[in-house]
């Protein structure tokens, strides 16, 4: 079920309640106990093969720093407000475009075990926020993938239950939460999924679940009295692109009922020089890597700008009638692209308020009007 060849365990975290169980689950996995994950770090030569060598070692150990974290938006572009958990970074899925790829310095999925430390610090940071919070646990790692191996949400679901000025977002490219389902009703926890057409699935990202599984998936979180996000990020732009992302909105709107969906978001295609130098290596017949991009203002290459508008301008054209109710809004994006695509510039904290207006009461019951949640048509 996992594809994990061995296990690390850092000294510290080996009394830990998720130790075991993780121990209890794949026993037949061979153990390392290791004083510090610099140690073994400082004797581990990283190279980029051994990335998909990481793919397969499951290393357990305790976050030392905090857990709820900002999202880490590119600077002198568009920030949403977005808050982070990170439980865990890396994952067992290999995507060709993982910005992790280029930064994750620990060639390992690696797991934090101090989860008692975390629902203090969530607890403690729901009770203390004077707005609505969206916090998230799919930033650093996806968050179903070892969810059945953990048991994170299970933990972090309940805390969420009538808090009205909060919701938890499980962001994902899987499709396996069955578990999750019984704790449901809770309008407060949104389930969301990365979604892109079948052939960039097969292509790009290796490991994760078929568009029409996650597709079902969202229907059952949906049924099960949850809420639903998606995420067009990254937009690939290649030959027969906008056939295949219209059949991709088709499809979801099909899917899934549209007044369950909270937000919606669209980036484009985006990377570090650093990480297209690491596709180029790990992907020597790749193609995502070899279009034409400039630099933006913060250093990553990006798609020329006339592009990125012409593509998030055609899925708005499809989203926007057929999710009427949904937050649409560009992910690190800059304030001429976002002019251009929805015919104003919010403010700097109108973005935010915007999606925080779909946490409040009357978009948890489904009220959430256009005119509040949505950038007026251009």
């Amino acid at each position: 079920m996992f594809p994990f060849q061995r296990l690390l365990i850092e000294s510290d975290a080996l009394a830990d309640a998720l130790t075991r169980r993780v121990r209890e689950q794949l026993p037949h996995l061979p153990v390392e106990t290791i004083p510090s994950r610099e140690a073994w770090l400082a004797r581990v030569a990283q190279q980029p093969r051994d990335l998909a060598h990481g793919k397969r070692t499951l290393l357990l150990t305790r976050q030392r720093g905090p857990f709820w974290r900002p999202c880490p938006c590119t600077p002198e572009h568009l920030g949403c407000g977005y808050q982070v958990l990170q439980v865990m970074t890396n994952c067992p899925m290999d995507c060709t475009y993982c910005i992790l790829q280029s930064y994750v310095n620990l060639p390992a999925v690696t797991v934090f075990t101090n989860l008692d430390d975390l629902g203090a610090e969530v607890e403690a940071g729901l009770a203390a926020a004077d707005r609505p919070v969206r916090l998230g646990t799919g930033e650093f790692g996806d968050s179903l993938a070892l969810d059945r191996l953990l048991g994170l949400h299970e933990r972090l679901i309940p805390l969420f239950a009538g808090r009205a000025q909060a919701v938890l977002e499980i962001k994902t490219k899987q499709h396996r939460l069955e578990h999750l389902l019984p704790l449901g009703p809770n309008p407060q926890v949104i389930f969301a999924w990365s979604l892109n057409p079948p052939p960039v699935i097969r292509s790009e990202e290796h490991g994760s679940a078929p568009l029409a599984a996650r597709l079902a998936a969202a229907r059952q979180a949906a049924d099960a009295g949850f809420r639903l996000a998606f995420h067009f990020d990254p937009i690939i732009h290649y030959p027969g692109w906008e056939d295949d992302y219209r059949r991709v909105v088709a499809d979801l709107a099909a899917a899934v009922p549209a007044r369950a969906v909270a937000w919606i978001s669209l980036g484009g295609l985006r990377f570090t020089p650093a990480l297209r130098r690491l596709i180029r290596q790990r992907v020597p017949a790749g193609r995502i890597a070899d279009a034409e991009f400039v630099p933006g203002l913060d250093g990553k290459l990006r798609y020329f700008k006339t592009l990125r508008i012409d593509l998030y301008s055609r899925m708005r054209a499809w989203l926007a009638p057929a999710f009427p109710a949904a937050v649409l809004y560009l992910c690190m994006e800059t304030p001429a692209v976002w002019r251009a695509v929805f015919g104003d510039l919010p403010s700097p904290d109108a973005l935010p308020r915007r999606l925080d207006a779909c946490v409040r009461d009357a978009c948890v019951r489904d009220a959430c009007v256009r005119d509040a949640c949505v950038p007026p048509p251009g």
